[in-house]
């Protein structure tokens, strides 16, 4: 897309770094990310190609999304061994080829103990990347055939695994040697939702027998950007539990729908949590995601300001901090 090429490089005479990303979940499918990280010569290939197109294009860095080494698509028996290694050298030799022309690299990771373990070599990570996005979402969704929130900030009684939140996650990258200084922290602009089993049973762990309906603008059964969530919640009286002790964020049910998500007060408490633990950053899926008409009457873009002024220390409008 030119336009869209154009208006996000333009971004550049201000200051801002754009790097091009490489990967994500439907482009992690198969063994082509395996089968180039474990030949050092399609490694090579590879990072020439790669600087002409930064080079012909004026980015700044790449971005890492493979999904993932040895775990592809999370599963952990699909991959060799050898990925886990074969990544940690693309990323040193990238790295390696980046530094003498001021580029960045970066690489989008799993929060899962079991991905890390399988697939990471954390130390060469931490070294060679100039930051690590841990992408602290989707720990629960329609495939578990039960209710459970998308992002937990922490571990919430009753959940499945003691180590599917935020908190758990980050602690688990720096115990296995990030440096918290390369660590950022993801959060979701979209929930995940559910069809449930009994409308009456509409809490946590609760029984579904599918994905939730598909939003009328993201037309896809289980999720629901953020702007569709608000909108429901304000005009079709939804009804939303918050947890009192801030553990995870609001879900909100209508009926056998259910869906869970990040609101402005949870993005609040976890860039609150990203300073605390001085981390590298915050970062977000997605812009096109969070209330950009302003819908719902928080203000335009009501996540993101609220990132961006918690992590920066600006001042939140009196409509905005009082928003829900």
């Amino acid at each position: 897309d030119n336009d869209f090429y154009t208006r996000v490089t333009a971004f550049k005479s201000r200051g801002i770094k754009v790097l091009i990303a490489l990967g994500g979940w439907n482009d992690s499918l198969g063994n082509k990310y395996s089968r180039l990280v474990n030949d050092p010569q399609a490694r090579t290939r590879f990072i020439q190609d790669v600087m002409q197109f930064i080079e012909k294009y004026g980015f700044d860095g790449l971005d890492l999304d493979w999904e993932y080494p040895k775990c592809w698509q999370v599963d952990c028996n699909k991959g060799p061994q050898s990925d886990k290694q074969g990544f940690a050298a693309w990323i040193s030799e990238l790295s390696s080829a980046f530094k003498p022309k001021g580029w960045l690299l970066s690489a989008a990771v799993s929060p899962s103990k079991t991905v890390i373990d399988a697939g990471y070599d954390v130390p060469a990570l931490s070294r060679y990347l100039d930051w690590i996005a841990v992408m602290t979402y989707d720990y629960h969704g329609h495939w578990d055939k039960q209710t459970g929130h998308v992002a937990p900030l922490y571990y919430y009684p009753g959940d499945t695994y003691d180590y599917f939140n935020a908190n758990y996650s980050i602690n688990y990258w720096i115990e296995m040697g990030a440096s918290p200084k390369k660590l950022v922290m993801g959060m979701p602009f979209y929930g995940q939702s559910f069809s449930l089993a009994d409308a009456s049973q509409n809490g946590l762990n609760e029984k579904t027998y599918g994905p939730g309906e598909a939003g009328e603008y993201t037309r896809a059964g289980g999720f629901l950007a953020f702007y569709e969530i608000c909108e429901r919640v304000k005009r079709r009286s939804w009804s939303v539990t918050r947890d009192p002790l801030g553990r995870i964020g609001p879900y909100a049910v209508s009926g056998n729908q259910w869906v869970s998500y990040d609101d402005i007060a949870e993005v609040r408490r976890k860039s609150r949590f990203i300073k605390d633990l001085n981390l590298a950053g915050g970062m977000l899926w997605a812009l096109d995601l969070d209330d950009f008409r302003n819908t719902c009457g928080c203000g335009k873009y009501p996540l993101l300001t609220t990132l961006n002024n918690e992590l920066r220390g600006f001042p939140m409008n009196d409509k905005m901090e009082n928003c829900t």
